[in-house]
This record gives structure tokens, sequence and C-alpha cells, in this order.
């Protein structure tokens, strides 16, 4: 059940209002009921002082009440608790675990960090609380973790993902899927859709990326995979669900737009074609992704496997915008119009490891690779 948010001035106390209070909507407004016990201080705690602003990434706030001689409270009724807050935020009422008052704080996505306080009946004020939030990534390399396995749960219209070494609070990737009948995926082909899968690992850096998954049937050795990175690397991935479209910020703050319903792309720095579903495998082209924007893109590559890795087939990728061959990578700069075509070894090792990681955790360093490798570096978005 979520807290009742409205509009009020705390007027309790010398300290600087907050905006927004959430409270339960059973609380009895205070005075009516003389407690049995008064509290005479409020000190809370945040799981996690800083979260990424998806709109989807939770933190807990857990408050400990104490009386006038220091003994810590356990019997108070969590509905005489409130949390202010400075921005609007979504959160679920205070419940009382081992003798901690708890509760969920949902920041909203691009949320501003926030500062919060938490009453006992308008009587009794905790000291600020703040929770920083960020869209940027929040480490530059992943930890050298075994990702065992990933978990997913739909949010609207998409499907959000998160690894087993990350918080249950916390995503690591969403994906976007379009299974037709429309321009891109076809009815009248069985089993064929094609699949949008935004991944942050550990909500770090190293390994931003879109995987795009064109299945032209129900076999999945015939899968065509394509893997793409942006620089300069600013911001994991944002998605929001409005009223008709679902955009996407990719990691330079550019947008891909799609069309809610069917999942086409509308708007923003991509132009997609149809799922090749032409009879012979080894003759169709990898999914009809054209990147029209201003960052570097990298691109790769791969049937029935991942692209990072090498390719049974040795034909090189095409210098256009990649949509045939798998021998190599295509990196497009989109500023200046220069490309350049590199090893896949370059940037990853060639053994099938769960993950598979990027050479360049920074983009300090890709930077220098490009300028020495492909004459160009990365703007400056």
């Amino acid at each position: 059940m979520r807290f009742l948010a409205f509009l009020l001035i705390v007027s309790c106390s010398t300290q600087a209002p907050l905006k927004y209070k959430y409270s339960s909507p059973t609380r009895e407004v205070a005075g009516e009921i003389e407690p049995e016990t008064e509290v005479s201080k409020i000190e809370g705690e945040l799981r996690n002082p800083l979260i990424f602003a998806s709109g989807m990434d939770s933190t807990f706030l857990s408050v400990k009440l104490y009386d006038s001689a220091g003994n810590q409270l356990t019997n108070i009724d969590p509905d005489d608790l409130t949390l202010s807050t400075n921005v609007d935020i979504e959160a679920k009422p205070f419940v009382i675990k081992q003798g901690v008052y708890k509760a969920e704080i949902l920041p909203r996505v691009k949320s501003k960090s926030i500062t919060m306080r938490v009453d006992w009946q308008e009587k009794v004020l905790s000291q600020e609380i703040f929770l920083r939030t960020t869209i940027a990534p929040l480490k530059n390399e992943l930890v050298p973790l075994n990702h065992d396995f990933f978990q997913s749960r739909s949010v609207g219209e998409i499907s959000v993902s998160r690894g087993s070494a990350t918080p249950e609070s916390f995503t690591d990737g969403f994906s976007v899927q379009n299974v037709g009948d429309n321009k891109i995926v076809q009815s009248s082909n069985k089993n064929s859709e094609r699949v949008f899968h935004f991944d942050y690992l550990e909500q770090a850096k190293q390994n931003l990326s879109l995987e795009i998954d064109d299945s032209p049937n129900e076999y999945v050795s015939h899968t065509m995979h394509s893997y793409f990175m942006f620089f300069p690397r600013k911001n994991l991935p944002l998605v929001e669900e409005l009223t008709g479209t679902i955009n996407v910020t990719l990691p330079t703050g550019e947008k891909i737009i799609f069309q809610k319903e069917s999942k086409e792309i509308v708007d923003g720095v991509f132009t997609e074609g149809p799922v090749d579903v032409s009879p012979d495998r080894f003759k169709r082209q990898y999914p009809d992704l054209k990147y029209t924007g201003k960052g570097v893109l990298l691109r790769a590559n791969a049937r029935g496997q991942s692209p990072q890795l090498g390719q049974y087939e040795n034909i090189k990728i095409d210098m256009d915008y990649g949509l045939r061959g798998s021998l190599d990578v295509l990196i497009i700069n989109g500023t200046t119009g220069q490309k350049c075509r590199r090893p896949k070894a370059d940037f990853w090792e060639p053994i099938d490891v769960n993950p598979i990681e990027f050479k360049f955790p920074t983009d300090e360093e890709f930077d220098q690779y490009l300028k020495k490798n492909c004459g160009f570096g990365l703007p400056k978005l």
C-alpha cells in the first residue's frame, strides 16, 4: 500500500520546511489518542546513501526511536511516523522489523538528490537525512564477481533485469520486445521478433551496452545478434514510459524513441528496417539499425553466439552501418563521419566467460586507443 502524498509545510520545527509529506492513510491525528510512551529522539540511516535515479531502483530508510532516558523504543505504532522530503518520491509505509522501523524509498526517474526527515506525531523530528541520486555510472570497472543468473520482472511495457551479484532493490538493465505485427516484425513469420537489451551490469561504466537480437524463426542458432557501445559514456541507460512512447536515453545522452504499443523506433538517433527472415541463414543481414547520432558507436555482430567473441564466418563487417559481416568491429564517429574497422580481440578476450569484459573501463583509455588506431578521438557531447 502506497503512502498518501500531499503538500504540507512542516510547522513543528525551526528546521527548514520540506515540501512533500508521506504518511500512513490510517494514521490518527496527533492529540486524539494519548500515547503511552513519548518519543524524544529519532535517528535515521539509509542502506544505500547513493542510488541510480532510474525510477526503478530503491533503497531502505531505517529509523530508531528513543525515549528521554536514551532507551530504544520498539512499541511505537509505525503509523505515527511521517516522512518528509524536498522532492517528490514514491515511498512505502514504515514497518517494524527487529526493533527498527523501515520504509522503502523509490526516487523518481532523473530525480535530484533528496533531503528527508522523519517525525513522530508532528512532535519530534529527526535530523536531515541525505540520499544522493545520480544518472552517471556508479563506478568504472566491474568487480570480478561470478554472475550466475539474471532475474527479470515486468514494469509496464518493459522487462527489467537484475544480476545475481546485484542487490534486490537495484537494476542491471531493461529490455524492449517487438513481436509484431508491424513493418519491422511481421506476424506471418512465426516466432520472429526483435529485442533490445539495454545493459549496465553492476551499474558500472565498463560494459554499458545495447544488444539487439533478431530472431527470424524458432531456432536459437539462427538468431542474429548485434552489440553496440556508445561513447562518451556519460550516464547509465534510462527508460521513461510516457503516454504513447517509451523514451530511452543512451549513455551519450542521446535518445531512442519507441512507439509504446508496437515497440517500433519512431524517433531518435537510430532508424530501423525489418527483421531479415530470408530462407538462407548464411546470407541474412544483422539487425537493420543505422546510427545517426553525434557520438562514437562501436558495433559487433554474430549469429547464434555472443557478438564479442570470435565468429565462425570470415566476412569482414561492412563499413557503412555494419549490417553485414562479423569478423571484426566497426567504429563510427557520428560527429565527423569517420569510420574504423578493428579486430574483436582488441576489445574483449576471446573466451566465453560471464561477463565478457570490455577492455577499456574508462573513456580516457578508449579515447587514446581511437587516436592511435583510428585517427580520431571521442567528441565532447
